[in-house]
């Protein structure tokens, strides 16, 4: 009987792994490294991982806050402009000669704005999402290419240009933020109240609604969250860059999105986790990398991007546990 106990534990605990939903997507990765490691050694360069880390660290900020607001059942596709408008005004206060951490708070103040005016037009007007972040996608973006003409600036500062380039024991000081702001994240949406209301919100907002949750309230600061983190993704950049770029990240929220919905999000929300949104990222950068190691056409990433995206959209659809609760909820 002790044994037949302890089997069907052990059988339970199996299947409970299986289910996690990062666990399939975590093996993908590690066999596409190991894959790559063999067909290009270069891969493995330190030069190469240097580049991946910094990269990632800057877009994987910005997800963190694009995860929240999926959960929640609502999206921001002005990302990109924030980012960019932010990196703008840093530079520019930098320039001025603007003490370096007044400059900083500058260009969060920017994001925080931008946030604001996104959360309050989207909840208390209850206008939909697409078309206010669209008009601010164009209004940040239009008010960073006219303070600067079109023209990229130039930042001289060592200590911000460190943040952007600068190594702690060997590790991008960037990528060691991103992964303290994924645990913290990760943590919060899993445990802390507020957080967990997004999943709720996103599942049934009526429903969430009725039992008591301030929707308006949430809906306000997830999206001034998702400003602020957008914008400090814009200062790190200009700190990588040595400056900021008017026109840089056109078109990165739709790659966040992807990024997202790889990884576990869903478009109708109360679905995906930090953790797998960020191993949805690292797919999408190996993919990058891994083309241009093998000297593939760049235009054919799109492709192989498209057709891995829709089986996992297959997948999250028809995977054990997933496909009985639609056959039961209809969902």
């Amino acid at each position: 009987m002790a044994v037949t106990k302890a089997s069907r534990s052990y059988a339970n605990s199996f299947r409970s792994i299986l289910q996690i939903r990062e666990l399939p997507l975590l093996f993908f990765l590690i066999v596409m490294v190991a894959v790559l490691t063999y067909l290009s050694p270069a891969f493995l360069q330190r030069a190469n991982f240097l580049s991946l880390a910094r990269g990632f660290a800057i877009e994987g900020i910005t997800l963190i806050a694009m995860t929240m607001l999926l959960v929640s059942g609502v999206f921001d596709i002005s990302v990109g402009s924030v980012m960019a408008l932010s990196g703008v005004i840093t530079s520019m206060l930098i320039v001025a000669k603007v003490p370096l951490p007044l400059s900083i708070l500058g260009g969060l103040a920017v994001g925080v704005a931008c946030g604001s005016f996104n959360a309050i037009v989207i909840a208390r007007f209850k206008i939909n999402p697409f078309i206010v972040t669209f008009g601010m996608l164009s209004i940040a973006r239009s008010i960073a290419l006219a303070v600067t003409q079109g023209n990229p600036i130039r930042v001289n500062d060592k200590i911000f240009m460190w943040m952007g380039t600068g190594l702690v024991q060997g590790i991008p000081f960037g990528f060691i933020v991103i992964v303290i702001l994924t645990i913290l994240a990760d943590f919060a949406m899993r445990k802390v109240r507020f957080f967990r209301q997004l999943y709720f919100i996103g599942g049934n907002e009526t429903g969430a609604e009725l039992t008591g949750i301030n929707i308006t309230k949430v809906r306000i600061i997830t999206y001034i969250f998702t400003g602020m983190f957008a914008a400090l993704s814009g200062v790190l950049s200009s700190a990588r860059l040595s400056g900021a770029v008017p026109n840089a990240y056109i078109g990165i929220e739709l790659k966040l999105i992807v990024a997202a919905v790889v990884g576990g999000c869903t478009l109708k929300g109360g679905e995906g986790t930090v953790m797998g949104s960020m191993l949805g990222l690292i797919f999408l950068f190996l993919l990058s990398n891994s083309m241009t190691l093998l000297g593939i056409d760049m235009y054919w990433e799109p492709f192989v991007l498209g057709i891995f995206l829709v089986g996992v959209v297959l997948y999250n659809m028809y995977a054990p546990g997933r496909l009985s609760k639609r056959r039961t909820t209809g969902v």
